[in-house]
């Protein structure tokens, strides 16, 4: 596994050059080259899906194993270059369905037995009553296994029923083994949400759910949004740690 190298494709509506902006200097930050990808602009979580899948099917045409999608609300946290060095270094090769790399967890999940680095997004717990599932998919990796099986979300009766990651974590996460590193390397930045209209707290929404389900905690000087964002702009890169 090398996440450094997988082609990147960054997906920015053309009338949100101020997004554009904020994502080059996250890219910036990580040292990450990328591909820019205007994205299909319906204002829906149809227009994602479409960009999404757009981007797959340029995956398929240039033969590429993976392919990294990244929407240009992506926050990177300061660990996160420190962990991706450590998954590319010491992780190896094993096979995958889908690595999402900054979820929203709505329910619990468990360490992963063969990759130490990662959890595992396939073989869940019993699910509570008041849990839901999987979602977001603002930075993912799709293999070329599950090229096919995205694009079936194209069909008449599936697009715009589905939101993507509803149809990622119904569909596809159970049949393709998948995984999350052990804490999440890009989390939303809380702002306007172009596909559901409105104002959301996504960066505290993720990293609290991420501390309620998973084993491995954000250490609480990361959740501070504002500590990252000035931890960036001084381009200092922290150390990859969590807590149980």
């Amino acid at each position: 596994m090398n996440i450094t190298s997988i082609p990147k494709f960054v997906v920015n509506l053309e009338r949100r050059p101020d997004r554009l902006e904020y994502i080059q200097k996250e890219m910036d930050y990580m040292g990450w080259e990328y591909e820019l990808f205007k994205a299909v602009d319906l204002n829906s979580h149809r227009g994602c899906t479409l960009s999404h899948t757009e981007i797959i099917k340029i995956a398929k045409e240039r033969g590429y194993d993976s392919v990294m999608v990244i929407e240009d609300d992506c926050s990177f946290l300061p660990y996160s270059k420190n962990l991706i060095n450590k998954i590319d270094t010491e992780s190896g090769d094993f096979e995958f369905g889908i690595i999402n790399l900054a979820p929203t967890l709505n329910r619990k999940v468990n360490r992963s037995e063969e990759n130490q680095l990662f959890l595992d997004i396939t073989n869940l717990p019993p699910k509570l009553e008041h849990e839901r599932g999987v979602f977001a998919t603002n930075m993912i990796i799709y293999h070329s296994s599950v090229y096919d099986d995205v694009l079936e979300l194209e069909k008449p009766e599936k697009l715009g029923y589905y939101a993507i990651d509803d149809y990622i974590y119904q569909f596809i996460l159970p049949i393709k083994q998948s995984y999350s590193p052990i804490l999440p390397i890009a989390p939303q930045m809380s702002s306007w949400s172009d596909v559901s209209q409105g104002q959301y707290n996504n960066f505290y929404t993720q990293t609290y759910n991420w501390n309620l389900y998973s084993p491995y905690k954000i250490p609480n000087e990361f959740l501070d949004y504002k500590y990252n964002q000035i931890t960036k702009q001084n381009n200092e890169h922290k150390e990859f740690k969590y807590e149980n």
